[in-house]
């Protein structure tokens, strides 16, 4: 699915211009998921008035009320639990099972890779300010000052808090994109999310069903180079009054890099407080 010509809207609108007519090109942008979830778009005859279409807003409701209505927007935490793969740049995949367990408002995250000796632990708690790593279960690192800031800014293109707040941010422009402006089938619509920092998330929704279908973006990596991010949402079961998706495909620059598969997802759980804490070694 893409878009027509989005950088140079975005371009004009930095500088302040009149938008214009636009030709099909190709824009890169930066956004990191964790969590994330993004594509390479391509816009035509858009104005600046789009940020302000009503449709946007419309369309956000909907996919809100497609996944639970208001049991999706009592979700106060939630623990996930399942399979992992990781595919390397040959196609080849492992995989290993994880546990997630989030808290929003304020943001708290734990998530473990494998089990035991093995097991790799990340935690962030936004409450605090404060993060670790917990390698097997006898080695804690904290997470630096710097990367836990990074994670405080990243979290926030998380797609389910983009559609519970997304609207609402100070600075957030909403973009609407018809079935028209998206090339493939004419079987989604399109809102993107340009914060105030002209940071982009587009989200595409299915016409029929109005669920979250796609999230693209594009991300910065360590080495300074842009890649576009993508993840695909599917397998979707109602839990305890709440659409979710089962799976969810990533891609990095059109190669699939990553899958994750949910076995098992509870949501508004007792989560012991501990689990956002640093973690105690074990000897």
């Amino acid at each position: 699915m893409r878009i027509q010509n989005p950088e140079s809207r975005v371009q004009k609108s930095r500088d302040n211009l009149v938008p214009c007519q636009l030709s099909a090109v190709s824009f890169q942008r930066s956004v990191v998921c964790a969590l994330l979830f993004v594509v390479c778009f391509q816009f035509s005859g858009l104005t600046a008035k789009a940020a302000q279409h009503p449709r946007a807003t419309e369309v956000v409701a909907a996919a809100i009320e497609a996944m639970g209505g208001g049991n999706y927007l009592e979700v106060k935490n939630y623990h996930k639990v399942g399979r992992y793969f990781i595919f390397d740049q040959r196609g080849r995949s492992s995989f290993t099972s994880f546990s997630d367990w989030t808290v929003f408002e304020p943001i708290k995250w734990r998530f473990q890779l494998g089990e035991d000796k093995r097991q790799q632990v990340q935690i962030y708690n936004l409450e605090i300010g404060k993060g670790w790593i917990l390698e097997g279960k006898s080695s804690v690192e904290e997470i630096p000052e710097e990367e836990v800031r990074e994670f405080e800014v990243e979290v926030q293109r998380d797609i389910d808090i983009l559609l519970r707040k997304g609207v609402d941010e100070e600075g957030m422009n909403l973009f609407y994109y018809g079935p028209e402006e998206i090339a493939g089938s004419g079987e989604y619509e399109a809102v993107e999310f340009l914060d105030a920092t002209n940071y982009s998330v587009v989200i595409f929704f299915d016409l029929q069903s109005h669920l979250p279908s796609k999230m693209e973006t594009y991300v910065t990596n360590k080495a300074g180079v842009r890649q576009k991010h993508e993840t695909e949402f599917a397998n979707w079961h109602t839990i305890q009054g709440v659409h979710t998706p089962l799976r969810s495909d990533h891609y990095i620059d059109g190669e699939m890099s990553k899958q994750i598969f949910i076995a098992e997802v509870s949501y508004n759980d007792a989560i012991p407080l501990a689990y956002f804490l640093e973690p105690r070694p074990q000897k």
